[in-house]
């Protein structure tokens, strides 16, 4: 596979970060920081090969694979992203819903400044102005408008008995109309212990923005100096709109190709629930400990496949013997930050690449497995077509509770050994980061029908299937989940077994 243009270099940048490699440029050196295993011979030469490329890109130079998003012509509103759009009606449908809403909390151990945190939170509302964003219709039309200025108080409590695990009042709905779309309450257990509570809508924050805001926050906190962002998030939306020419004509054909003939939409059930969205979910999991996580991951490598890419070859197949469809399309995540002076960018940079598999009960698993790989490969390159012109497109039957196109999500996280970046103030993330000892926080919503997520550890790995409550009964969900673990510890222990060959829990659930 050449990467020859923009879009393969994106695309390659989004390969590393899907596999958990986190890359760096250090002095003209191309650094890798990536988990045992992450990157294969394959990706490992395509790295070598295009490395001034993603200097040039991770540095800001011209020419090879940098894009610069121009700033937006000021204006008194601007168009949506994509994924707004999406995210912005289903709100406005369910103006209740706390679905899309990302809460984070700290520990503080000793005496509370709340003044002073105070004033860190409102210098992060001044630099990102996603936070500062309103959203309403003008017209028919959703727009955003930046605000200079908005108020914005830190909560305070004081509540002896208060426990991360629940917030209480904390976690309400936002007014989209009504910036800041950022909550914060300092909760006061006793004069030594405190905890920070942060709330922020979806609409102008993503999960790999996380590390980017504790940064910001650390460093305002502590009065240290950061560079001023040369663009926001609305000139972000303002060129996703106007994005054109040959590199999105030739993402769409690509896609035209994927989905030929109309792909079938929602494994489990067929009818509408429009009920469903933003309801408690049902969760089941299953752990891998060192041996067995071994094992898998030298399979992996002995057969061309990153951890995540096996793994989602195998969610493929137990949706497919769930639903007894001919055919899977399972969805993940991707960062579209990959244009030069993004990184420090808040805001929702997230799309998502559908991946359209056809379980064969003749063939091996690893001949399966790698017709999912070339997917997510190929996905990747053009991960930069919105999705939801993707659906369009292909002419899927739409729903607002069932997730447009596909079957089921996907997503992986590699956790992060590093020291957390809050522990420089002295504060301690307790919800919200992979790499802290989480308490077993209650899954409030679930935001699709079927969700895996693999948390990736030096030594582990954890599954998690989430699903809405009204749409599978507890004992199926698990029984899903068994049938999983059981497609992956088989093909690990007989690499050359035939998928019709694997008889497994599920059959009953069916």
């Amino acid at each position: 596979m050449g990467v020859t243009t923009n879009a393969d270099v994106a695309g390659l940048m989004s390969r590393l970060r899907t596999a958990g490699v986190q890359v760096r440029a250090d002095e003209g050196r191309l650094v890798l920081d990536a988990p045992r295993g992450a990157v294969d011979h394959g990706l490992l030469a395509l790295v070598r090969e295009h490395k001034q490329d993603l200097l040039r890109l991770l540095t800001g130079g011209g020419g090879g694979g940098a894009t610069r998003i121009p700033p937006a012509r000021p204006a008194l509103s601007y168009p949506l992203s994509h994924a707004q759009q999406r995210l912005y009606f289903t709100q406005l449908l369910y103006p209740e819903s706390v679905t899309y809403q990302i809460l984070d909390v700290v520990r503080v151990d000793g005496p509370a400044d709340g003044d002073r945190i105070e004033e860190t939170l409102r210098s992060l509302i001044r630099r990102h102005e996603g936070f500062r964003t309103s959203f309403d219709l003008v017209g028919e039309e959703p727009a955003l408008t930046v605000h200079d200025d908005v108020e914005f108080h830190l909560e305070r409590s004081r509540e002896p008995d208060f426990s991360p695990e629940h917030t209480g009042d904390f976690v309400r709905p936002f007014d989209l109309t009504a910036p800041p779309l950022l909550r914060a309450r300092l909760v006061e257990v006793r004069p030594d212990l405190h905890y920070l509570l942060m709330d922020k809508h979806h609409l102008v924050f993503d999960a790999a923005s996380r590390g980017t805001f504790a940064r910001d926050f650390v460093r305002a906190h502590l009065g240290e100096p950061a560079e001023p962002l040369t663009v926001g998030y609305k000139d972000f939306a303002v060129w996703q709109n106007d994005l054109g020419g040959t590199e999105l004509r030739r993402a769409g054909e690509h896609w035209d190709t994927v989905f030929a003939d109309d792909a079938l939409v929602a494994a489990a059930p067929a009818e509408a629930h429009p009920e469903l969205f933003g309801t408690e979910s049902r969760r089941a999991h299953a752990e891998f400990g060192p041996e067995r996580t071994e094992a898998l991951r030298e399979h992996c490598r002995s057969h061309g496949l990153s951890p995540a890419m096996f793994l989602q070859a195998a969610y493929h197949l137990a949706l497919h013997r769930f639903s007894g469809q001919d055919e899977v399309v399972v969805g993940f995540p991707v960062d579209v930050r990959a244009d030069a002076g993004l990184d420090d960018q808040l805001g929702l940079y997230v799309n998502t690449v559908p991946v359209r598999s056809f379980p064969d009960a003749r063939l091996p698993f690893h001949t399966y497995a790698a017709t999912v790989r070339d997917g997510i490969v190929a996905g990747l390159d053009h991960s930069r077509f919105p999705y939801d012109a993707i659906v369009e497109r292909a002419s899927a039957r739409r729903n607002v509770s069932e997730a447009p196109l596909v079957d089921g999500f996907f997503n992986i996280a590699v956790a992060d050994t590093s020291p957390s970046p809050w522990a420089r103030a002295g504060l301690t993330e307790v919800a919200g980061d992979p790499r802290a000892a989480l308490p077993e926080l209650p899954c409030l919503s679930c935001r699709f029908d079927l969700t895996l997520s693999v948390l990736e550890e030096p030594g582990s790995l954890r599954l998690e299937l989430d699903c809405t409550t009204k749409l599978l009964d507890q004992d199926v969900v698990e029984r899903i989940v068994r049938d999983l673990v059981h497609v992956i510890d088989r093909v690990v222990a007989e690499p050359g077994l035939l998928i019709g060959s694997l008889a497994g829990a599920v059959e009953a659930a069916r």
